[in-house]
């Protein structure tokens, strides 16, 4: 609390006043044992540097290896997604270097400015579309319905049909133990 009191000391009464058991799990009233959490902090307390710019990241059990020179990392998310992964936030947060400088140029102000510097304009009325005839079939045939039954295989084509038969009357479409009309016997 002394720490947090050095940082602004309206957070520290603002502590004290909702009371320990909301912002503290020791004394906590429910069991949070099952509570979510990011291991974003584990991570930060796990980063080992091999050479200056490859990282060893420890998420709970599993480990990690960031390459920030080639913007990799191991989770595939860095590389997918043109933006530092949490593996490599924390791997930035250990050498103190801000993530922008990692982050792909599409994601830049001037990028999105560009994006929509050339205008689009809106279609027409579906009246007034010119769609040649071979396309509109097509349209057509796919806006159909689904078809009810399934397709079936070739064994299910060609395996011979039984014709289910009463055993009491002989009568086919039902069965003795399905007959509800069956007379009790005595």
């Amino acid at each position: 609390m002394s720490k947090i009191e050095e940082i602004d000391t309206h957070v520290k009464s603002y502590l004290y006043d909702i009371g320990y058991h909301r912002w503290s799990l020791v004394h906590a009233t429910v069991n949070r044992t099952w509570t979510m959490a990011s291991n974003i902090v584990e991570s930060l307390n796990a980063v080992r540097a091999s050479t200056y710019h490859i990282h060893t990241v420890i998420d709970s059990v599993k480990r990690f290896i960031v390459c920030l020179q080639n913007k990799r990392c191991s989770c595939r998310q860095f590389q997918f997604d043109k933006h530092p992964c949490a593996h490599a936030l924390a791997a930035l947060r250990q050498r103190n270097e801000s993530y922008e400088n990692y982050c792909s140029p599409y994601y830049t102000r001037e990028r999105l400015l560009q994006t929509y510097e050339i205008p689009v304009d809106l279609l027409p009325d579906k009246n007034k579309w010119n769609v040649p005839q071979y396309n509109a079939t097509y349209w057509e045939k796919i806006a159909e319905r689904p078809k009810k039954q399934r397709y079936k295989s070739y064994d299910e084509l060609s395996a011979k049909k039984y014709k289910v038969s009463c055993g009491n009357y002989g009568l086919e479409g039902h069965n003795k133990r399905s007959y509800r009309n069956t007379p009790k016997r005595k």
